[in-house]
């Protein structure tokens, strides 16, 4: 695929925001009436469709030799999530929602679907860390250092306070047209499993504390919303398939969104019961290392290593650290005495739902090999508005009657 990129696939050197809020207009004849109260709580965003390779990573020699050689232009070209800005921009004007979110740094620099850190060579798709060759095997340690203080964390900070009030997180994703067996894939397919649950019901040890209950990775999002999505999809002659043709990688968004769900829903609860230790900081720390879920907090990573791991803690917070240990010993002994929480978070009207939705590139664009030449719309234009028809559906019906049954029960 060396060939001279065209001017759709050019990608840009300079970009003011990293992660921007793009603001939509709704159309005229939307069919969904989705609740006003419930608007600003429905986030829908983009994270592999972004153009931005920065000027100062492009400086340095070994990159530059990659962009000489037309070989970078190619690891951007196959990793770009081609479509999903166009899908996501049609889904929120259905919805009658102002904007959606955008990653806009490339993703063949930095993936912030991923864990932090730098991928090791021959690692899979869905094991790798967001720095993934080239740059991985390009940049040195102070340069992959700079990219996930720089780009990573702040990325993170802004996502953070986007989805911490919401109720449905749609992220929407493309993917290529064939497997590597070379067997077509589904239009579309909406994935909300762990990778790791799938295969070992449970998440893997050192990611995300041990408290965190492994049962709930089996779905980031009600099913009754996905059930929904696709009963709407499979009406209109879209195929549909369930966390096919993979499930989603532990790092991704959605895994550690839930794991920041719970623990801020727990801890809710616990200070409801045990006010005092609201003002406590060694209980803060504890909350602190529980919502680490981008593993990017050092204190947080510390801590976790003191109880996990039974390392030694930093030099003069031993005291502080063992009345760390008695706080993360009552909020443990109080999750095990009230483990109803537990399915309650499951089965709350309340509880966040994240879906990641992944359309065919070749529905959206006219593929030449991976490079798109000619945008198709009238199918992503389709696939948007009944997955709007389908949440807004959700939201009038389905959540209302799960809220009554669940009222008739208390």
């Amino acid at each position: 695929m060396n060939r001279p990129s065209n001017a759709i696939t050019q990608y840009t050197t300079e970009c003011d925001h990293l992660f921007e809020k793009i603001k939509v207009a709704p159309v005229s004849n939307a069919t969904t009436n989705i609740p006003d109260s419930i608007r600003p709580r429905i986030v829908v965003d983009t994270v592999h469709d972004g153009n931005f390779i920065p000027a100062e990573l492009m400086r340095t020699s070994r990159i530059t030799r990659l962009q000489e050689d037309k070989s970078l232009w190619e690891h951007y070209v196959i990793e770009r999530d081609w479509g999903a800005n166009f899908v996501a921009e049609k889904l929120v004007s259905f919805l009658g929602l102002e904007h959606y979110y955008r990653v806009n740094l490339a993703r063949v620099v930095m993936d912030f679907n991923r864990f932090p850190g730098s991928s090791t060579p021959g690692a899979s798709s869905l094991e790798r860390l967001a720095i993934n060759p080239p740059f991985s095997d390009m940049l040195s340690h102070e340069e992959k250092y700079r990219v996930l203080r720089k780009y990573y964390d702040e990325i993170s900070k802004q996502m953070e306070s986007v989805i911490a009030k919401s109720l449905i997180k749609i992220s929407i994703h493309t993917y290529d047209e064939l497997n590597v067996s070379r067997t077509q894939r589904p239009e579309v397919s909406l994935i909300s499993r762990s990778l790791s649950y799938q295969q070992f019901s449970k998440l893997p040890f050192g990611k995300f504390d041990p408290l965190f209950p492994d049962i709930l990775a089996e779905s980031t999002t009600t099913r009754i919303l996905r059930d929904r999505i696709a009963l709407h999809l499979e009406k209109a002659g879209v195929l549909v398939e369930h966390n096919y043709p993979y499930c989603l990688p532990d790092g991704s968004l959605e895994i550690r969104a839930l794991v920041w769900f719970f623990f801020q829903h727990l801890r809710g609860i616990f200070e409801q019961h045990h006010p005092a230790t609201k003002e406590d900081s060694s209980y803060g720390l504890v909350w602190h290392m529980l919502l680490n879920t981008n593993l990017r907090e050092a204190q947080a990573e510390a801590l976790y290593g003191y109880l996990h791991r039974f390392r030694t803690p930093p030099e003069n917070d031993g005291e502080f650290f063992a009345e760390a240990r008695d706080a993360y010993e009552h909020i443990r002994q109080f999750l095990n005495e009230n483990f109803h929480l537990v399915e309650n978070f499951r089965t709350s009207p309340e509880r966040p739902s994240a879906i990641s939705v992944e359309v065919r590139k070749d529905l959206i664009w006219e593929i030449d090999e991976y490079t798109p030449v000619k945008m198709l719309e009238e199918r992503a234009t389709l696939i948007a508005e009944k997955i709007a028809e389908a949440i807004s559906t959700y939201l009038r019906e389905d959540l209302e009657e799960v809220s009554r049954q669940l009222s008739d029960e208390t």
